[in-house]
């Protein structure tokens, strides 16, 4: 196995839609992202834009396969609702399913430690305790602590200099009240995950298609000033209620406004 940086989104997405490398086509690409839409370029946008910021991406592959990726950042200018300072923070490490148990995590983590080390006191990260999306058991067998939590995830920590503890920050997310005959929508979105960008293109879809009964607000945290106002990077909120914390489908988008209309 080996582990590459790589400056470009394309494989880091295709692993995420858990792509059949073995059977790598142009053509079988391009019908990989066409579920999502322009949210691929979104993804790409914003990894440009951030390039200057420290983010940057491992690929971990075996022969000429990509079998997982970990993205990384520093801290203060993570796309997640964190504040610290001195850490390296991981905003996403995903490995094919087929590819699990067999080390690749580990040599992720392990690659993605060693370049921290020149540059940070430590690594932090958001995972959650019942989930094979960023297991919080991963990475407390690999040293990490919990030193915080909030809506069933955890935010855990591994240093080796001393430093701040990070934490979550508050949320500070006040509802605009719903008019009359209406249903409100708060969908915070960052261009950092494309499968929130798709989920926002979902909404907006399905918004259109009810009518002028639903109303939207999009608010886009890519500047993380804004995200900071509200303590929310993703989320989409209904009425004022909490309605996902992870990125809906058409069919789940539809559901909830349907069961608010009604």
């Amino acid at each position: 196995m080996e582990i590459f940086e790589l400056q470009d989104t394309e494989e880091q997405t295709l692993l995420c839609l858990n792509y059949d490398f073995a059977k790598d086509w142009e053509t079988d690409r391009e019908l990989a992202f066409k579920p999502l839409g322009h949210a691929k370029d979104v993804k790409r946008f914003w990894n440009y834009n951030t390039l200057f910021k420290g983010v940057r991406i491992l690929v971990a592959y075996e022969s000429t396969s990509p079998v997982g990726h970990l993205e990384y950042i520093p801290i203060e200018h993570a796309p997640r609702p964190v504040q610290g300072e001195n850490l390296t923070f991981i905003t996403c490490m995903f490995v094919q399913p087929k590819h699990r148990w067999h080390g690749v995590g580990a040599h992720l983590l392990e690659a993605c430690e060693e370049k921290a080390r020149e540059q940070s006191g430590g690594l932090a990260v958001i995972a959650y305790p019942d989930s094979l999306f960023m297991p919080a058991g991963f990475f407390v067998e690999h040293g990490f602590t919990v030193v915080d939590d909030t809506d069933c995830a955890w935010l855990l920590m591994k240093n080796w200099q001393a430093v701040p503890q990070p934490k979550f920050l508050p949320r500070r997310y006040q509802p605009v009240p719903t008019p009359a005959g209406k249903t409100t929508v708060d969908l915070f979105w960052c261009g950092q995950c494309p499968f929130w960008a798709h989920a926002r293109d979902e909404l907006l879809h399905v918004a259109h298609e009810l009518g002028r009964h639903v109303v939207v607000h999009e608010i886009n945290t890519d500047d993380r000033v804004v995200m900071e106002r509200w303590g929310i990077a993703n989320g989409v909120f209904i009425n004022g209620e909490c309605a996902f914390l992870y990125p809906p489908s058409q069919t789940e988008i539809r559901k909830a406004l349907q069961a608010k209309l009604n």
